[in-house]
């Protein structure tokens, strides 16, 4: 099983919704949050993106993506400070997929979109990625993701048999290969998962976690899975990933429970906590209320598909 089988299991992909923005500077869209993954790549020229939290514009130029898993509100725009139109304000200029946008400076083409999944919101194991991620791609990549694209323009305009189940397939195909690019490229491979991945031996114990969610974990048994002592798994874990070890297991511990609550309505409470590493009923109820702020059973209730 690979890192992106191991830590995105499931995904559910529906479909990708794009559009191809052809701005020419000055330009800029705002885009507000949306309960499913945005992405972007830039085909051409450079641009700012930037989520409105505070944070500095990052720069895209060619070959460059972008992922909001969670789908945040964000903007992108030809510099740094430029200002922005709201993205339902600028469909009336839309053609087609085509948005053309801005004045006759220099022109920036984008792919972006997002990636729709079958439940009504996001997977929850992408609350362990980051808000905004932004990492380069190769020309072979670069293409690849081109050519997933303009397979599914292709069976957009065809509507014939079997269109849809091309379209899912499709839309799971293209979001693995901008995971993977993220995961396997350089720009970020010091931190976060890709670090951890990248890394042998913390590499060995991130998928013990998520392969064994539910074993007793202890952090003397992580770090015999990564060959190190306790002291320092812990250090060099958390350095990574900044968050401590036993604080991450609980995490996806947590996620996995509330896809379970939410979607598999014959298991118990009871056999949930057994298959996210709990030795009883009781323990889990008290660590999950404790870190969701209301019981599992109140949780489904109010959560679960309908």
């Amino acid at each position: 099983m690979d890192a992106l089988e191991v830590l995105l299991p499931k995904l559910q992909i529906e479909k990708a919704v794009y559009t191809r923005v052809e701005g020419h500077s000055p330009w800029g869209i705002d885009l507000k949050a949306y309960p499913h993954t945005k992405f972007g790549i830039v085909i051409q020229g450079c641009c700012y993106i930037d989520l409105k939290d505070g944070s500095l514009p990052v720069k895209l130029e060619r070959g460059f993506c972008y992922l909001l898993p969670r789908g945040n509100a964000f903007r992108v725009r030809s510099s740094a400070d430029g200002t922005t139109d709201k993205f339902e304000d600028l469909l009336v200029n839309l053609q087609g997929r085509v948005l053309r946008c801005g004045q006759d400076g220099d022109q920036t083409i984008v792919l972006g979109g997002q990636f729709v999944f079958a439940l009504e919101r996001y997977p929850l194991a992408l609350d362990l990625l980051p808000p905004l991620i932004c990492f380069q791609v190769t020309d072979s990549e670069l293409i690849a993701l081109q050519a997933t694209l303009s397979l599914m323009e292709q069976e957009i305009r065809s509507q014939t048999l079997g269109t849809q189940a091309m379209l899912n397939s499709l839309a799971d195909i293209f979001f693995v290969q901008t995971l993977r690019a993220y995961l396997s490229g350089s720009s970020d491979r010091q931190t976060g998962w890709a670090g951890l991945l990248s890394d042998e031996r913390l590499g060995k114990a991130l998928r013990c976690m998520h392969q064994q969610i539910g074993k007793p974990w202890t952090i003397a048994a992580l770090a015999a899975q990564s060959g190190m002592s306790r002291s320092v798994f812990t250090q060099q874990f958390k350095q990574k990933l900044s968050i401590a070890p036993m604080a991450y297991l609980k995490l996806i511990r947590m996620n996995l429970a509330k896809e379970l609550l939410q979607q598999s309505s014959a298991l118990g409470i009871a056999q949930i906590a057994v298959k996210v590493g709990y030795e009883s009923e009781v323990a889990f109820n008290k660590a999950f209320k404790r870190e969701i702020g209301t019981p599992p059973a109140a949780w489904r209730a109010k959560n679960s598909d309908r």
